[in-house]
């Protein structure tokens, strides 16, 4: 049976990330870090599985984005974020993505769903039970009092703070499971 998985802010061959985010990035260079969430993406993720990526994917030339793209199993739909200029300036590598979309509206077993790269204080249906799916954040707003309390939450790379103590691994992508068991429960957004 095929899963639905969420990412974002991957920013694969990033020189600066690790600079950025020292808590949640691991490799010596861009390119181990690639390799590294390649790894991971491809031990989560089957080929019939559907993953949802929510901006900021690569920070390297088209060519090498379509060569870590042809790595990465699963129909890949993309929501773009603010560093996505290489994939909007290139066809082909548009084109390994069965989607492209500035804002994502979905229904997953009975839930909408709206994916937008950039956190959002009112959504689609937020009063309705309705979850709100973002990243360019990097894990900044997890703790904050309106994220940790409705239906909203970060999806990306950094969100999930690797901890060698801990279950998940380094550069986990979100299944539609995790989401749901942490945002079902919590408050509706009142309607303004």
């Amino acid at each position: 049976m095929s899963k639905i998985w969420f990412t974002s802010d991957n920013h694969f061959s990033h020189k600066a990330i690790r600079g950025l985010c020292p808590n949640t990035r691991r490799g010596e260079t861009p390119e181990e870090m690639d390799e590294l969430m390649i790894a991971q993406w491809q031990k989560q993720v089957a080929p019939e599985d559907t993953v949802y990526l929510l901006g900021d994917v690569f920070f390297c030339n088209a060519e090498r984005a379509v060569s870590i793209m042809d790595r990465l199993p699963g129909h890949k739909q993309l929501i773009y974020g603010n560093h996505d200029k290489v994939i909007k300036s290139n066809s082909h590598l548009r084109s390994k993505f069965e989607s492209v979309n500035d804002y994502r509206e979905v229904k997953i077993e009975g839930t909408d769903v709206c994916m937008f790269h950039y956190p959002q204080l009112e959504w689609n249906k937020c009063h309705y039970g309705a979850y709100q799916l973002f990243g360019h954040v990097h894990g900044s707003m997890d703790s904050h009092p309106f994220t940790s309390k409705y239906r909203t939450m970060d999806v990306g790379i950094d969100s999930r703070p690797y901890d060698s103590n801990q279950d998940k691994e380094m550069f986990s992508l979100w299944s539609w499971e995790e989401v749901r068991g942490i945002l079902k429960d919590r408050e509706l957004l009142g309607h303004h």
